[in-house]
């Protein structure tokens, strides 16, 4: 993970379970451990004992002893996602050991045992005035090195490291320009010992020059690159021994299976959401929703019985009225108990249109699982669409899916009681006509379903009880999209799509006004013509028609039409059961970061260079992709861009975004050369504002009961002049946290920085596993192109003993910023290293 091609979501679940394929909620762990772990390079960079650097040997393994004893105890508390954070930053450091120190050179081919051991202590550390190393030898300087300064004129290193130092086993680690110890002050690297080294490092100019780290494979980041290998091997060997001994401590493989995703059959586990509209309008749909559960009970059961006996689901119910009670969630495993809360469900009260239903998908959000589906139902548009910025924020952070079930909508406040809608008791007046023009305010459903992967079922309230089948078919989390399309259609439209021989299910969607359709096989057979058995048509209404298909059982590969009328708005979407998953993860350049990229924070920005890796994964035929496409809303291409293969399953590129909101469509073939396509199931979106944390603030901090710490957040303004709303959320109930902002509205010209700073406070009484996440967001004010961005933060309460100090960024030396001509370099050398980088 990060610097290493360490433990793999495959390695991880054949070493603990004998698996030969993975499950998808086991990819999404390892990618939020990943995530933590590379945070660690930018909000820690520099901790030298969160390197192991600058012989600081003995504090990094102190560190390690506190994160894992907290990766523990969050685990037995059963606070996963904390447990998945602590353990990413735990996993750097232990890593960064093998990377930074001369454990690899002095000939050691195992792990090192007493790492993050609390019985033990590393020894025989160099000491302080003892030489370590001696120059390493620069390349010939020619004018074409002098321009490229120290990025092609680097320093040659191989048996820099004294041989007295590595005979004697004495331990050492690289020193790095402007690193803290642990009372806070810099470090200076003392004539004779290592540098870390690379073409950032300023202290590789003083004697010894050079440097030992090998953190890649490339020279110019890490002078001892030709040992990378040799350290990936030993730090993968202690990562898997330290997760063993988390197992063993815990005691409990129910639990340490829940903190890695995987259920004990080697079965994905998920939640599903109901976010449901309550309000008086909502009189007759709600007992269609309850007809439905016998249904819903069986569907659930026996999806829980096919993951195995120690398989739950988490099941979630987030009613919502106006005005909207913000603490109102419900959540068990118990089928039972879920069903009687939708059971006991009234529709009443309300007055008027629109209702606020975003506040209660996100609350549905925050209760979920990564990538579980939700399902909204409502009659009414959102009156809170002015949060659509931190539902965005939410979705690409957790990726679920948003679909909406939507009976009615608004027009000219058609509820309100003094036209006659409802009795003196609050109650629905039947009698009174429901209005079902397609709004403006409708396209939040349909820009937000496409955003998240979801869809939008226009639905007679007879038709819901029709719909528990479609729900359950489409909440399988192996479910990946191919095909998408919007548009406006008066007169006949055809739409093809291709299913290559990885998919064994599709599940076809039409959704419009007075649909009909046909959909024809490969071959240009009518479907309905195949065996029932084959192709099942689940809905078939005048606005919707879904349709499942056993691809397997015909072998229907190859390409498929729907023919279809629409009389106005239409929306397609093509989904299917397929053996290959495909997750992508986004980098920028960052010339703080030891290669030149790091993750992205919030939305990209307008202009700005992106790198995409992809990685496939899952039991599935030879594929190769070769290219992928950035789609409009309507999922129409606007841009298309090659693929360069890194791995047997990594591919990556290079590419400036022109769209302001697109989704990505990985394209490729299989070994029967159809065409394979994926759309990834969030969308991004490009801004002209600016959002990330500023130096020295992390994404992931512990805060200990009774203390206080800061947070700076960076706001630049990459557009014209404009005032920014600055709004900060949480999803905390009855918190142990408290926080102060210092603004929330600045006005700035174009390219001006602002900094934010927010405090946060944990209470005396903060219990240990205590978390909050906060979402930052600017959105600019009174202009009609708004633009927004956000940036997310955590804090987890500890009680673990504080540390006996604190790091002061202030007195940190600047790191030295790489001129532009490094900055073309990089971007050259990217595809060499970017498989390093792991998602």
């Amino acid at each position: 993970i990060n610097s290493f091609i360490s433990i793999t979501a495959d390695s991880l679940i054949q070493a603990y379970y004998g698996a030969a394929s993975l499950s998808s909620s086991l990819v999404d762990a390892i990618k939020d451990i990943a995530e933590a772990n590379s945070d660690v390079d930018s909000s820690e960079d520099k901790d030298a004992a969160a390197h192991f650097d600058s012989e600081q040997i003995q504090a990094g393994h102190n560190r390690l002893v506190d994160f894992k004893q907290m990766v523990i105890n969050q685990i037995k508390l059963e606070k996963y996602d904390v447990a998945r954070v602590l353990a990413g930053r735990m996993l750097h450091t232990l890593q960064d050991f093998y990377s930074h120190t001369n454990w690899v050179e002095m000939g050691r081919t195992v792990p090192y045992d007493v790492l993050g051991d609390k019985d033990g202590n590393p020894d025989n550390v160099a000491g302080e005035s003892e030489d370590t190393c001696s120059n390493c030898v620069r390349g010939e300087e020619n004018l074409f090195t002098s321009l490229l300064n120290r990025a092609l004129y680097h320093y040659r290193c191989s048996d820099n490291i004294l041989p007295e130092v590595n005979d004697a086993g004495k331990l050492t680690s690289g020193y790095y320009d402007g690193q803290l110890d642990i009372d806070g002050n810099v470090i200076e690297k003392t004539k004779g010992k290592c540098s870390h080294g690379g073409f950032l490092d300023s202290s590789s100019d003083i004697r010894a020059t050079g440097g030992i780290n090998k953190d890649s494979v490339v020279e110019i980041w890490s002078p001892h690159a030709s040992l990378h290998s040799k350290a990936v091997t030993i730090a993968t060997l202690a990562s898997e021994t330290i997760l063993n001994d988390i197992r063993g401590e815990v005691g409990d493989d129910k639990k340490f299976s829940s903190f890695l995703n995987i259920a004990l059959d080697k079965q994905q586990i998920s939640s599903i959401a109901y976010v449901i509209d309550t309000t008086g309008s909502m009189y007759d749909e709600i007992p269609e929703i309850q007809a439905t559960l016998p249904d819903i009970q069986t569907r659930i059961e026996t999806y829980v019985d096919s993951l195995g006996p120690n398989a739950e689901v988490n099941l979630i119910l987030v009613p919502f009225n106006d005005p909207d009670d913000d603490d109102s969630i419900f959540s068990t495993t118990d089928i039972g108990v879920f069903l009687d809360a939708i059971a006991a469900l009234v529709a009443i009260g309300g007055g008027d249109c629109p209702e606020p239903s975003t506040g209660a998908t996100i609350r549905a959000i925050r209760a979920s699982e990564y990538g579980s589906p939700i399902y909204v139902f409502t009659d009414a548009e959102p009156s809170d669409g002015d949060r659509e910025t931190e539902l965005r924020a939410l979705i690409e952070e957790t990726g679920v899916q948003i679909s909406y079930v939507l009976t009615g909508s608004c027009y000219l406040r058609r509820r309100r009681s003094a036209n006659g809608q409802f009795d003196n008791a609050g109650r629905y007046n039947q009698n009174a006509r429901r209005n079902r023009r397609q709004s403006a305010e409708e396209n939040f459903y349909s820009n937000i379903a496409a955003f998240s992967g979801g869809q939008v079922l226009n639905v007679q309230t007879s038709s819901i009880s029709e719909l528990s089948s479609v729900i359950f078919l489409s909440s399988e989390l192996s479910f990946t999209e191919i095909y998408q399309r919007t548009g406006i259609g008066f007169i006949s439209s055809n739409r093809s799509f291709s299913v290559d021989n990885t998919i064994t299910v599709l599940l076809i969607s039409l959704n419009g006004n007075s649909i009909s359709s046909v959909v024809r096989t490969p071959d240009g057979n009518n479907a309905t013509a195949l065996d029932p058995a084959a192709f099942k048509i689940e809905l078939n209404t005048t606005n919707s028609f879904i349709a499942t298909v056993n691809i397997t059982s015909i072998a229907g590969y190859g390409e498929w039409e729907l023919e279809f009328t629409s009389s106005g708005p239409y929306s397609i979407q093509v989904s299917g059961l397929s053996s290959l998953r495909l997750s992508q993860q986004f980098y920028q350049l960052d010339t703080e970061s030891n290669f030149g990229f790091s993750k992205i924070e919030g939305n990209p920005t307008k202009g700005q260079t992106l790198a995409l890796l992809v990685t496939a994964s899952g039991d599935y035929q030879e594929v190769e992709l070769n290219s992928f496409d950035l789609l409009t809303s309507d999922g129409s291409i606007h841009q298309q861009f090659n693929l360069t293969k890194l791995s047997d399953k990594s591919y990556g590129s290079i590419f400036t975004p022109t769209l302001e909101v697109f989704q990505i469509a990985l394209t490729g073939v299989d070994s029967s050369g159809n065409q394979v396509r994926r759309i990834s199931g969030t969308g991004l979106q490009v801004s002209e504002v600016s959002l990330k944390l500023g130096r020295g603030s992390s994404h992931y901090n512990t805060l200990y009961p009774g203390n206080s710490s800061n947070v700076t957040v960076v706001l630049t303004n990459l557009g014209v002049t404009s005032t920014f709303q600055i709004d900060i959320t949480h999803g905390a109930i009855n918190s142990t946290f408290s926080y102060s902002i210092n603004r929330t509205q600045v006005s700035l010209n174009q390219n001006e920085t602002m900094e934010i700073i927010i405090v946060v406070t944990a209470s005396a009484n903060a219990s240990n596993g205590d978390t909050i996440q906060f979402i930052v967001t600017a959105s600019t004010l009174f202009t009609t192109d708004a633009s927004s961005n956000y940036v997310s933060f955590q804090y987890i309460a500890s009680t673990l003993p504080p540390p006996e100090f604190t790091i002061n960024q202030t007195t940190a030396a600047a790191r030295e910023t790489a001129n532009l001509l490094l900055l073309m370099f990089a971007l050259t050398v990217l595809m060499s290293f970017i498989e390093l980088i792991n998602t």
